[in-house]
């Protein structure tokens, strides 16, 4: 029976090894071997840390030395992996690998009347579960990323009912030893003080844990929602910062705009050169026409950035026949940084550019309308735009029945994001057929 848990026990540290190369290649570590002086060195150690076996159940600290040994070696030698990578990636796996084989010993223990196959069980279903778990390592890397902290919710809910598993199955053993010291006169003073231990523990831990869980995953729930405002920060950041520098790149053809303008006197010297052949005129002069046509919105806001915006918005509304109508004034405005003046526009009319088009409604007109003012204090930015689907707004957030509801919206906290700098306020009002943002600013 010894010689048998020990060629188990020798196929567990087996089993350990041989899946964590399995784990190694399925992760793209290039592996490597050579007949050369350390790799042979490195097979023979390995060869006697297997042998050295590894037991169930508990396992002591030198067999957590050797396990570790294994995996350095293999690292360092096979795989060529730096020291620092190396020991986060035996820490992890070993931790691992003793966690689910230690849990399926114990659990198939408690549970089960036989164990004549005990350790034959608990290699089987390690090895189905980590073979599996490689098999589809990437598929639970995405989980993990994804959903991780739900994750580390249901290990900590499993790990406290195999406590409390545990826990009632030594009360019931010390209650079976308790029984037997009486039927036969023994000195149970010893056992009775471990029964009554043992009845304290299992009267007031699950208690306790319960009380530890839910701390645990009220602060689970709260890094779940950090982690989402911080991936809902970046998205955001990462978008004003394509707008702000594709606005800075169009600010070239601005300048070409005026150029076209400012010499027209010259084009028109040219065309009374040009009298004596019309056709070359016509065609001339046709070719000025849808220059000028492609460049006719010229803004003067006062802000050079916020004037490109609105050109570069107004052919956005040209094309979607979207009546596009601007009256601002951001002269005075030179406080808000570059980024937040795109942040607050470009987004105001793309939420508005989308209502538009929304519209299945021949009969309303599409429309959106900006204009801003000074009062007391203030400066107040109005968008208005028209619209006929149906939105919900809630405590000056709106909120939509679509499938993606993280990134609804998400303009809007942009926004808000932006005129909290300012401690600006974003007021919206919604009818049936129309949407107003009103911003408030102060300023000196």
């Amino acid at each position: 029976m010894l010689v048998n848990v020990y060629y188990l026990a020798v196929l567990n540290m087996a089993m350990f090894i041989g899946l964590f190369f399995i784990l190694m290649n399925r992760t793209d570590y290039v592996y490597e071997y050579k007949f050369e002086v350390k790799y042979v060195l490195t097979s023979i150690a390995l060869f006697f840390i297997i042998i050295r076996a590894l037991s169930f159940g508990t396992i002591s600290l030198e067999e957590i030395l050797r396990m570790f040994l294994a995996l350095y070696l293999i690292c360092k030698i096979f795989y060529k992996i730096n020291t620092r990578k190396s020991v986060i990636i035996l820490g992890i796996y070993s931790l691992i690998y003793i966690l689910v084989e230690s849990s399926i010993f114990w659990f198939l223990q408690i549970s089960l009347n036989r164990l004549d196959y005990l350790l034959e069980m608990t290699l089987v279903i390690n090895f189905i579960i980590f073979f599996v778990s490689i098999y589809f390592f990437y598929m639970f890397q995405k989980i993990y990323k994804n959903k991780k902290y739900y994750l580390y919710i249901i290990l900590i809910t499993t790990i406290n009912l195999l406590v409390i598993l545990i826990i009632n199955k030594s009360f019931t053993d010390a209650g079976v030893l308790y029984d037997m010291a009486l039927k036969n006169n023994i000195d149970f003073y010893y056992v009775s003080d471990l029964f009554i231990f043992s009845a304290i523990i299992k009267d007031t831990f699950p208690y306790l844990l319960f009380i530890v869980n839910i701390l645990l995953i009220s602060i689970f729930i709260n890094s779940i929602k950090s982690e989402k405002e911080k991936v809902k920060a970046e998205f955001v950041n990462e978008k004003l910062d394509m707008q702000y520098k594709y606005y800075l790149t169009v600010k070239e053809s601005q300048e070409k705009m005026k150029k076209v303008y400012h010499d027209m006197n010259n084009h028109m010297e040219n065309i009374k050169s040009l009298k004596n052949s019309s056709e070359d005129v016509d065609k001339y002069i046709n070719n000025i026409e849808d220059e000028v046509k492609n460049n006719k919105k010229i803004y003067n806001t006062g802000n050079v950035l916020l004037d490109i915006i609105f050109h570069e918005k107004s052919k956005i509304c040209m094309e979607n026949n979207i009546d596009f109508k601007i009256g601002i004034d951001f002269s005075k405005c030179e406080f808000v940084e570059m980024i937040d003046i795109s942040s607050i526009f470009s987004n105001l009319i793309d939420n508005a550019i989308e209502a538009c088009n929304k519209i299945d409604d021949n009969n309303i007109e599409e429309y959106i309308t900006l204009k801003s003012t000074f009062i007391k204090g203030y400066y107040v930015i109005i968008c208005e735009n028209s619209k006929n689907n149906k939105i919900i707004v809630k405590n000056n957030k709106i909120f939509t029945s679509k499938k993606d509801k993280f990134f609804h919206g998400i303009g809007i906290e942009s926004i808000k994001s932006s005129i909290k700098k300012y401690n600006g306020e974003l007021k919206i009002k919604d009818s049936k057929y129309k949407f107003i943002a009103t911003i408030y600013i102060p300023v000196e």
